[in-house]
């Protein structure tokens, strides 16, 4: 039997999947930085030093894949991987200082011992920062604009697109930058760990750089040198991966040290993102919501304008199409901290209150725990009538519960309100009768989040679509990234979209979760007006503020 394994680097663990040739999963594992590694005092995987500055340490991740490699290596199916890709949380970046460390690996020795001083910068930016404001705004100047900028790339310039974050570092920590021979993206900094030489950021997840022209997937020169002076494209060294084919075989030593079959052929890693794109595999019609730590919107697009508010990024399996996106930081980690403060800590507490409080008409509000993506703001808004309010709003005497549902609710409505309005824009608007763009047939939920079946309720509602689930495998990024690799064999005979139907089995077809209140649906439509007045309100209160 040949295996093919998918890696996922997110933003709190290190998960892999393990397929078979007939797409099964076999095995799955996950290395938690908060349980497994306590020793590098990450908050959920993250360091937050203030100032909007959110990092990780690199060499945790080395030491995770140090663990979960051991693990692995426990098991049957260890010599008989034959490709291994994955997925890396999008936008992070990691500067090599001594690349010669990769090729002169000791299978007697962890990865951690030998790459403790392989790193310039100890702790890498990752797609929390939003310390690069200045950065990003002299980015679009250097181009004529926002508008001009998503035109070349696909993305206005966002506070954690990777070129934001090395002009970052190319200006304020001068020695370190230049101390940097290479520089990788989080995911093909994997890759590159298990080449034992520097890989190629792919397509896909070099979008999420503001410096690739998304229509060629080539570097764009001066977007380069405005990011990270005339030696950036030295320290990026190679043009952005469009093909999903092998790279090289693994080094050897993994096979020394793990027993890795010889032979096993790594592949491009990818974004996140894409690979959950992948996993999914979408068809017209599909769109994908992943409620993780952050919540992400995603459709496969055969063609599509840039806009402001929404990303265009490079298909991952097919070079010629795009994947749109929408993404917001105030995921899962905002719900937790409000489940904290409104229920308690508990999620059925959560679930009761949101089911109790009545569908937003009266109160609206905006709950921008951390600095939002879509729109740019921060800060809680709340509104009753229209009003905005200087505190909580006032359900009635004596009646904490109420208000927390009220909170929860509002909170819950207006994440799903957002996206809702930002897709239908992303596919062209509303049609005449004022309902949902028509081409919008099913959602695909994915994500830690999409456990809570109350949320999909009201997601379904706020879209009037059903929400299914992929019945197999619960790590879709991890699952995209062991399809690619055993892609990535094939790539030069076939399609992805052929070869999964080749082994598609009745249990691979998306479950049936939830079906829209269509009443439900109405009431939030009728909402999206005044909701997008309101947003524009808080964003503008927040501006004030800042």
């Amino acid at each position: 039997m040949k295996y093919y394994l998918g890696l996922d680097l997110s933003t709190q663990q290190l998960k892999c999947t393990l397929i078979n040739e007939t797409h099964t999963v076999v095995f799955e594992d996950a290395v938690n930085f908060g349980r497994d590694l306590p020793k590098y005092n990450t908050e959920n995987g993250a360091v937050l030093h203030g100032n909007d500055i959110v990092t990780s340490p690199p060499l945790m991740w080395v030491e995770a894949m140090d663990m979960l490699l051991s693990r692995l290596a426990k098991t049957p199916y260890i010599s008989d991987i034959m490709a291994i890709s994955g997925a890396g949380q999008q936008h992070g970046t990691v500067y090599w200082k001594d690349m010669q460390l990769l090729q002169e690996l000791d299978p007697t020795r962890t990865l951690t011992d030998q790459l403790n001083n392989a790193f310039s910068i100890a702790q890498s930016p990752i797609w929390q920062d939003s310390s690069t404001t200045k950065q990003c705004r002299d980015l679009e100047a250097s181009v004529g604009g926002p508008e001009e900028l998503a035109r070349l790339t696909g993305s206005k310039a966002y506070e954690r697109f990777s070129g934001n974050q090395i002009a970052k570092i190319y200006q304020d920590k001068k020695q370190q930058y230049n101390d940097t021979e290479c520089i990788s993206l989080v995911s093909s900094f994997m890759a590159t760990l298990l080449l034992g030489k520097l890989a190629p950021m792919d397509a896909a997840d070099a979008s999420g750089t503001n410096m690739m022209d998304i229509r060629t997937h080539q570097w764009i020169d001066h977007l380069l040198e405005q990011c990270g002076g005339p030696d950036l494209r030295h320290k990026l060294r190679l043009e952005p991966e469009e093909e999903v084919h092998p790279l090289a075989a693994i080094n050897r030593y993994y096979v020394e040290r793990y027993g890795m079959n010889s032979g096993c052929q790594i592949m491009p890693f990818t974004g996140d993102n894409s690979s959950t794109q992948v996993a999914m595999n979408l068809q017209l019609g599909d769109c994908v919501v992943s409620l993780g730590t952050s919540d992400t919107v995603l459709m496969s697009l055969k063609e599509a304008e840039p806009t402001t508010e929404s990303h265009l990024m490079a298909h991952p399996t097919d070079k010629s199409a795009y994947m749109g996106m929408l993404c917001y930081k105030n995921g899962s980690l905002t719900r937790q901290h409000f489940r904290d403060i409104y229920a308690d800590g508990n999620w059925d507490v959560f679930n009761d209150l949101l089911n109790a409080a009545p569908m937003t008409s009266r109160y609206m509000g905006f709950y921008y725990w951390m600095q939002e993506i879509i729109p740019f703001a921060k800060g809680i808004y709340r509104f009753d009538q229209g009003r905005l309010l200087d505190g909580d709003f006032i359900v009635c005497d004596n009646a904490n519960a109420k208000v927390a549902g009220v909170n929860i609710r509002c909170m819950i409505e207006s994440q799903f309100l957002s996206m809702r309005v930002r897709l239908e824009r992303m596919m062209g608007g509303a049609n005449s009768s004022g309902n949902q763009s028509p081409t919008l047939k099913r959602i695909l939920a994915t994500g830690g989040a999409s456990a809570n079946l109350c949320l999909l309720q009201i997601l379904s509602n706020v879209f009037g679509v059903s929400i299914y689930k992929n019945q197999e495998g619960s790590n879709s990024a991890s699952l995209g990234g062991a399809l690619l690799a055993k892609y990535g064999t094939l790539s030069k005979t076939t399609t992805f979209d052929d070869m999964v139907k080749q082994h598609q089995r009745s249990n691979s077809e998306p479950e049936l979760i939830c079906q829209p209140d269509l009443t439900a649906t109405s009431h939030y439509t009728s909402l999206l007006g005044e909701y997008s007045r309101l947003e524009d309100l808080a964003v503008h209160q927040f501006s004030l503020s800042h």
